[in-house]
């Protein structure tokens, strides 16, 4: 079996170090791919009309490239959008290896691990109006965007984060463990390639309130159920291998927290019992 995802970056970055530099690099030309992006999305608003559903192409941090500078992790983004993304990555991936990746819009994802004050991890399944892994257990999260940017040109990764969680899961501020927010690396989509930043969020809400507080009703809600794995070493494993089917990204983000706290012996024996 392939592996349930790549890693680009490993490690804890706080929002001291982690640096994400917007750059006006959109993607490259190409003839080919120009006119496959214009033909999906045309096709995709049609179908989206027809069947009532709504398609919006927001503006997305496309990601370029990524070093560790004495520790900081630095990313350098430009600009791309939903169509972009919907027309490489997300529908015609195969095209990846023919075209060369470099050329898609690779929209930076961003998925945390909500860990609550009684010891669980929360995850969502996808109910099945969404456009991507309908039915699917995922991490919650979402994509910089434009929006994002800060007047200096920065990016600032973990007020994206901290809106995600707001509108998905209704948390605030104070929900959160001041200081406590982190990143634990980058990764991607095997199949689909999209990078991904990974987050973890110690919350001071146990998960009755994390349960009582999600409205499921909500016709704007992505997720029709809330799952919730226990924070212990010997229950990542037997989680992902039940809830099924599960993303790639909602993996990553249990394994990277469990690297992160249970250790490298922990992270290469889940890994290696996943990819079997």
């Amino acid at each position: 079996m392939p592996d349930p995802f790549l890693i680009d970056v490993y490690g804890c970055f706080g929002p001291d170090r982690l640096r994400i530099a917007w750059h006006d690099e959109p993607r490259p030309p190409h003839a080919d791919l120009d006119a496959l992006v214009a033909r999906t999305w045309a096709g995709q608003t049609r179908a989206a009309r027809e069947s009532g559903r709504i398609l919006f192409n927001g503006q997305l941090a496309r990601y370029l490239r990524h070093r560790l500078e004495d520790g900081v992790l630095v990313i350098d983004v430009g600009p791309t959008d939903y169509a972009n993304f919907l027309a490489t990555n997300l529908l015609n991936y195969p095209r990846g290896e023919e075209w060369g990746w470099h050329l898609f819009s690779n929209p930076i994802g961003t998925s945390a691990a909500p860990i609550t004050s009684d010891g669980w991890i929360l995850l969502g399944r996808r109910n099945a109006r969404v456009a991507f892994h309908a039915g699917y257990v995922h991490a919650f999260g979402g994509g910089l965007e434009a929006a994002d940017r800060r007047p200096d040109g920065s990016v600032d990764a973990f007020e994206s984060i901290r809106r995600e969680l707001h509108e998905e899961l209704g948390l605030v501020d104070t929900d959160l463990k001041e200081g406590r927010v982190s990143c634990l690396g980058l990764i991607r989509d095997p199949t689909i390639r999209q990078p991904e930043l990974v987050f973890e969020s110690p919350l001071r809400r146990t998960r009755e309130e994390m349960v009582d507080r999600l409205n499921l009703s909500d016709p704007h809600q992505e997720h029709a159920a809330l799952l919730a794995c226990r924070d212990e070493p010997d229950a990542i494993v037997p989680f992902i291998r039940t809830n099924t089917p599960i993303t790639p990204v909602a993996i990553g983000v249990l394994l990277l927290h469990g690297r992160q706290h249970f250790g490298e012996s922990w992270y290469e024996r889940a890994f290696r019992e996943l990819s079997v």
